[in-house]
């Protein structure tokens, strides 16, 4: 019997998240809590660690989905004013919050109206900071747009432990607003 327990229980492993109170359970979005470990990318994205974020670099779109630590947004022009610098990954865009579920509607929409075009066809490389769920939601919502996606779940912090440089970066703003 306890072999038979022990099964059951490994046979759940990832899945148990589901059924979390964290979780949307039509859409599984996290919408609590963002800031925990996460068992591994959403169904039918594919995880990067950072040699594949450096392999894909040249030819993705690098997309930070990480929040603002110290800043504020303005409604009416969609530029955010940060009181701290930002560091990420060399190359990325900077669409601050849109992984956070439920979040801002405009900010939602700014960055599933963008990143479409701007990957142009190419695959999309979605990151945070570790232990972050904002980033598999953003992974998750771009697929389901049909986009190619990959997950860097190790995010910013991720980077800068394997010893690679993180560069100041800005929220992205569509040039056009």
């Amino acid at each position: 019997m306890l072999m038979l327990t022990a099964l059951l229980v490994a046979a759940a492993g990832p899945a148990d998240w589901r059924a979390s109170r964290f979780h949307d359970p039509v859409s599984l979005y996290r919408i609590d809590r963002p800031r925990s470990p996460v068992p591994g990318p959403p169904e039918g994205v594919m995880a990067v660690d950072h040699t594949g974020v450096a392999r894909l670099a040249g030819r993705a779109l690098l997309i930070d989905v990480s929040p603002v630590e110290d800043g504020q947004r303005d409604a009416q022009t969609g530029r955010w004013t940060l009181r701290a610098p930002a560091r990420s990954i060399p190359g990325a865009l900077w669409f601050p919050e849109a992984g956070r579920v439920p979040g801002n509607a405009a900010i939602i929409d700014h960055f599933t109206a963008l990143v479409p075009q701007l990957a142009a066809g190419r695959p999309v490389v979605v990151f945070c900071l570790a232990d972050c769920w904002m980033s598999w939601n953003a992974a998750l919502r771009l697929h389901r747009m049909g986009l190619r996606v990959h997950w860097y779940g190790a995010g910013r912090d991720g980077w800068a432990a394997a010893g690679r440089s993180l560069v100041p970066i800005e929220p992205y703003i569509n040039k056009e607003k």
